[in-house]
């Protein structure tokens, strides 16, 4: 809009600063709309990819730990194995490998991993297929915790074992592209507070968060949603969620694009 004129225009974008990715949840997504948006960014071809929440954690989720009858469930459907979350997490990560900077935002569902390790007993487990990788990966965070850099946790490195080019943020890192910070999952807000829009619109930068799985506004603070399906079993009741990533342009510009039925449409824009 020229204000001298009182004139619009409309602009067509044929390349991308950045996406960010509604939380995933590998093993929880929807197929459908995670290979769409794949191809809309193989037209785009963004110049930074970042991803929130890529592991689950639901075969070792501590919500359901103690839950006898949703453990049976677990064994029942083969979705307690830790191994085949994980190598499915890996798996499917190949789809971004053609992108040149793929982000991995630290995110809540990574400490799921951490958490089972440092509160669990592999000897108590409700079931012992996890026994070696609960072995494994505390080697991993021991290995962290004897270091003098920032314990990132067992899920970034795992990841940057496969994918070595891939960056993996800690949870204090900086990422801005374009003036958008975009290395915050949006759980954990100033200071070890809990995380909100309300907050983080009163920062000096503008940011772009997940992990509320509904796309949100307020100012220069905005939220993607999901890429999962729209029910996973915990959100009962009315949701608010829904599938819906952010574009970075080249011009500063943040838009939400929402998918509605596996097809994406557009919303405002910043």
């Amino acid at each position: 809009y020229n204000k001298d004129s009182k004139e619009s225009e409309i602009n067509r974008n044929s390349k991308l600063d950045a996406c960010v990715l509604g939380d995933i949840h590998f093993g929880h997504e929807d197929k459908e709309v995670v290979n769409n948006t794949i191809k809309a960014l193989d037209k785009l071809v963004p110049k930074h990819v970042v991803l929130h929440d890529v592991f689950d954690g639901y075969s070792i989720s501590h919500h359901t730990m103690n839950d006898p009858f949703e453990q049976y469930r677990k064994e029942v459907n083969g979705t307690n194995s830790l191994k085949k979350e994980i190598n499915y997490m890996v798996k499917e990560l190949k789809k971004f490998k053609k992108f040149d900077n793929v982000v991995i935002v630290r995110s809540n569902h990574d400490d799921f991993l951490d958490r089972w390790l440092k509160n669990g007993d592999w000897k108590k487990q409700p079931t012992a297929k996890n026994s070696l990788e609960y072995m494994e990966y505390s080697q991993i965070l021991l290995k962290q915790y004897s270091g003098k850099s920032e314990v990132k946790g067992v899920i970034p490195e795992i990841i940057n074992n496969e994918y070595p080019k891939f960056i993996t943020l800690g949870r204090s890192d900086s990422y801005i592209v374009n003036g958008w910070e975009l290395a915050q999952h949006g759980d954990v807000g100033s200071n070890g507070s809990r995380g909100s829009l309300q907050q983080f619109r009163k920062l000096n930068v503008k940011i772009i968060v997940a992990h509320y799985h509904a796309p949100g506004r307020k100012d220069g603070a905005l939220s993607v949603g999901t890429s999962t399906k729209l029910r996973v079993g915990y959100n009962v009741g009315a949701s608010g969620w829904l599938q819906s990533h952010v574009f970075i342009y080249p011009n500063g510009k943040a838009q939400h694009i929402n998918f509605i039925k596996g097809e994406f449409t557009t919303f405002n824009i910043t």
